[in-house]
């Protein structure tokens, strides 16, 4: 065997040697969404666009593999439905692949949450004709929040300081005042369980991260900024981990 040969093997080993170090030094880790259409990216126009978890499953891909666990998302998802779902199924099957729900909640590293937005809008067009008051406002409120604390209730058994609560943007005329008081129920009840409470209504504060006025949902440019605010978040908690 001549030198050049020798050569081309012993580069062919290296390569290999590096591409298998690369694969199997990366961690496998677990990103998990529940909730809503706006957990998917729906736009302003009744589709959908590349979402805040598409960005941040873009980032995680980068250093890690993931498994990507896309559960119980859709665009009609409440907070009762969310939660009979979780409550009652004790395994699910998504893309073929069978997972105990609890146990997903247990190892992922991130699990996105926005739930919320139906409840307010079915809860607006049954009761639009009362709602005409603070008292009839915090009440409805009150009864959304309810519901939600008791699926946090049932989550929080199983993961802790790995979830991300997304808020909504306070902009449509008819949902504003609701949105609002829910952001800071949901807000306030973050800072005490020790949650991440991403403030959507405060980062998406320019006209840019929207394709219409009076639309709840942001364009691509705005669930890029509320995934980069996951993903710092996620970036200092990942620090302390490797400590």
């Amino acid at each position: 065997m001549n030198r050049k040969k020798k050569l081309i093997i012993l580069l062919l080993l290296s390569l290999s040697v590096f591409f298998v170090y690369n694969l199997t030094d990366k961690k496998i880790i677990t990103y998990t969404i529940l909730g809503d259409s706006f957990s998917k990216g729906e736009n302003s126009y009744g589709g959908y666009t590349y979402g805040y978890e598409d960005y941040v499953l873009e980032y995680l891909k980068k250093k890690n593999q993931v498994d990507f666990i896309d559960l119980y998302t859709n665009k009609n998802e409440n907070i009762n439905t969310l939660y009979s779902n979780f409550v009652e199924n004790e395994r699910e099957v998504i893309n073929g692949k069978s997972y105990n729900i609890k146990k997903i909640l247990t190892e992922s590293k991130i699990v996105t949450i926005s739930i919320g937005l139906n409840d307010i809008i079915y809860e607006y067009n049954v009761n639009k004709n009362v709602l005409n008051s603070q008292y009839k406002e915090d009440k409805t409120i009150n009864y959304i929040y309810k519901n939600f604390k008791k699926l946090m209730n049932s989550i929080l058994k199983y993961s802790t300081n790995n979830l991300y609560i997304i808020g909504y943007p306070e902009r449509n005329d008819k949902y504003k005042s609701l949105i609002k008081k829910l952001n800071i129920k949901y807000k306030n009840y973050c800072k005490k369980e020790k949650i991440n409470f991403i403030d959507t209504n405060k980062i998406l504060n320019n006209e840019a991260y929207f394709d219409k006025n009076d639309s709840v949902f942001p364009n691509t440019k705005g669930y890029q900024k509320i995934a980069r605010n996951i993903i710092n978040i996620y970036k200092n908690k990942e620090k302390s981990w490797n400590n």
